[in-house]
């Protein structure tokens, strides 16, 4: 028996590989990409611009943007006007939650609100302005749905004042409240996908 134990182990270690030929063959590393939607961003786990810079060094480097505030102030301004009726309409909707507990919030609310309502329509006139580029692309839809969300938010910022205003409604204004934060979210989500 020990015999037989001893050729067994002499077999494992003479043949552990079933006499085939493990030679070490010379293997070309694939270049590992990730992909988000249709662009590359990164390979072999570095930045797309970086391995760039580092593989093809001969490559011209992009100058600094230079910065001209007098020329840009106006341009992409629904990208600038945007943020004040986002900030201003939650600012609001938490302001009603804290309303419940404590009732001398009603005049910062009625003011966050309207001046929400301004510049949501600055920000829907604007954003129709600069929706031309995306006819006709994938994306068409989206900012179609978008300015259809832009467009329901205007009038529950309206529907919002009314409620404000009116002393019957006032107990029921955090319902428009969250109507707004939710088209808000929506509305800032669809917004980030079409701008990236």
């Amino acid at each position: 028996m020990k015999t037989f134990i001893c050729l067994l182990l002499l077999a494992t270690v003479v043949f552990p590989h079933g006499g085939k030929d493990h030679k070490k063959e010379k293997t070309v590393k694939v270049d590992t990409l990730t992909i988000v939607g249709k662009d590359t961003i990164a390979i072999n786990g570095i930045s797309k611009i970086i391995y760039k810079q580092k593989n093809e060094p001969e490559l011209i480097k992009e100058e600094p943007i230079r910065l001209n505030p007098a020329e840009q102030i106006f341009e992409h301004l629904h990208n600038k006007v945007v943020h004040f009726p986002i900030a201003l309409g939650l600012f609001a909707f938490f302001l009603s939650l804290l309303n419940f507990k404590w009732k001398n919030y009603n005049s910062a609310i009625l003011i966050s609100v309207l001046i929400a309502l301004l510049f949501s329509i600055v920000a829907f006139i604007t954003g129709k302005n600069q929706s031309e580029p995306f006819i006709g692309t994938a994306k068409e839809w989206i900012v179609e749905l978008h300015q259809n969300i832009g467009l329901a938010l205007i009038i529950n910022f309206f529907i919002w004042t009314i409620f404000l205003f009116v002393d019957k409604l006032k107990k029921y204004a955090w319902l428009p409240g969250l109507i707004a934060f939710i088209l808000i979210l929506t509305a800032a989500y669809l917004g980030g996908v079409i701008a990236h």
